[in-house]
């Protein structure tokens, strides 16, 4: 059902077979910077792919030698929303810097034609990749598995921090190096959001029908939580090489994707995988963890420290590469570590007091993600988790009302609040401020 799309950037990065080179009927402005002479800046090495507008190249820099692949575009056969998302790739391709996202290198615009130059992949996608191995059932061994997955939760992280969304997470935009580095492309249909809109973001939704969450297709906003969905779908075709839904119609697939209706995994993969991919594609998007969740589990921070270690002594990788991957799996291990050792302004994570009806005052864990608000109970061990889009506010509560010193109460839309009490006022103060920044 995956149909033809209809922008030109589709192939970028991934090398394909063509035999005829793109041409306009008009002289072509950037002829002095993209051609096929060493007098160019960046010089015509093969044709990745053609589209309705444009076609992508993998060519050569002049002054350096280094292989890129370039996209041109012709912006005046489009329409206004086609340029929209052209407009929106550079933009958001130039806001990221990290070694798990396609890097863009150049952009030029001249008289109607846009040149965009990246970083090259050579060892293709992950659709191609996975389409591969399905001829003879050749499945990832569960360490692969394993680091493309953190290797697309260290981009999406990346991503969301810079207040902005894939919205296009599939195996097609995934691509690969020789090396065995993982990199997020495509980003035509990603949307950059402001802080007031931090949970759920976009009232339209783009994307493949395969990779759309269950409260996208009941018309829902658009969220991280979406986009956890899709991961969870990327993750579950690594494993099993197929999709995890399917369906003879699109009413089908929807139906089998809303009720998580989906085909059993192999039973080569560890319980500990198996679990996160079924968390990822819980149909209830708060059961779905978010990235910070994610990576407070003991499995993925193991294996994050697996995944650092193991590009420290990967030698075909450069050296500056290895230490910006490095740098950034010590920073979300920074992040993770408890409130006590972390440093920043207020508490992410700690033991409080928590007040519910008939067991009056007990000890919680409480835990909050840039998403989420989990409580879990010290003795019972059950655990609630808050969306943060469904609370309204933080706000101190008075001893002669709450019989008790520092007392604050999280309030949500539908009128219930949490109670909660710490020790002292310094403590009090820090989680008023970091709950109040989070639901702000």
């Amino acid at each position: 059902m995956e149909g033809k799309q209809s922008r030109s950037n589709k192939n970028a990065g991934k090398e394909i077979s063509h035999s005829t080179s793109a041409g306009t009927a008009r002289s072509d402005p950037l002829s002095g910077i993209l051609g096929t002479t060493a007098s160019c800046k960046y010089i015509k090495r093969k044709l990745l792919g053609q589209g309705s507008f444009g076609s992508a190249w993998r060519v050569e820099e002049a002054s350096t030698g280094r292989t890129l692949a370039a996209k041109v575009m012709d912006l005046t056969q489009m329409s206004a929303k086609d340029r929209g998302f052209v407009t929106n790739e550079v933009k958001c391709l130039s806001r990221c810097n990290n070694p798990h996202i396609v890097r863009c290198e150049d952009s030029v615009e001249k008289d109607g034609m846009l040149l965009i130059v990246m970083e090259y992949a050579d060892g293709g996608d992950l659709y191609r990749q996975i389409k591969a191995r399905q001829q003879s059932m050749r499945y990832f061994r569960e360490h692969e598995v394993i680091f493309i997955l953190l290797q697309l939760c260290i981009a999406l992280d990346h991503i969301h921090s810079n207040k902005m969304m894939h919205r296009d997470l599939k195996t097609a935009n995934i691509l690969l190096t020789t090396t065995g580095l993982v990199k997020l492309g495509d980003f035509g249909f990603s949307r950059q959001y402001e802080d007031s809109l931090s949970n759920t973001v976009g009232s339209t939704f783009c994307g493949t029908p395969y990779y759309l969450s269950p409260e996208l297709w009941h018309r829902q906003m658009y969220s991280k939580k979406s986009e956890m969905w899709s991961l969870g779908v990327v993750l579950y075709e690594v494993m099993a090489l197929r999709r995890p839904f399917g369906g003879n119609n699109m009413d089908e697939l929807i139906n089998n994707i809303c009720s998580s209706n989906r085909r059993p995994l192999p039973n080569y993969l560890s319980e500990e995988l198996v679990s996160v991919c079924d968390q990822l594609l819980s149909v209830d998007p708060a059961k779905r963890p978010s990235l910070r969740a994610l990576f407070q589990q003991p499995f993925i921070t193991k294996n994050l420290k697996t995944l650092q270690h193991s590009v420290e002594r990967h030698n075909r990788i450069s050296e500056q590469i290895r230490a910006e991957i490095s740098h950034c799996i010590a920073g979300i291990l920074q992040k993770e570590r408890p409130a006590s050792d972390a440093a920043g302004p207020g508490p992410r994570r700690g033991v409080v007091k928590r007040h519910t009806a008939g067991s009056g005052w007990q000890d919680y864990e409480l835990a909050l993600t840039d998403e989420d608000l989990t409580m879990r109970c010290v003795e019972s061990g059950k655990t609630e988790t808050a969306p943060l889009s469904t609370l309204t506010s933080v706000c101190p509560i008075d001893e002669p009302i709450a019989g008790e010193r520092f007392v604050f109460a999280v309030r949500k839309h539908s009128g219930k609040a949490y109670w909660f009490k710490v020790a002292d006022k310094p403590t009090f103060e820090a989680w008023m401020a970091a709950l109040q920044a989070a639901v702000a």
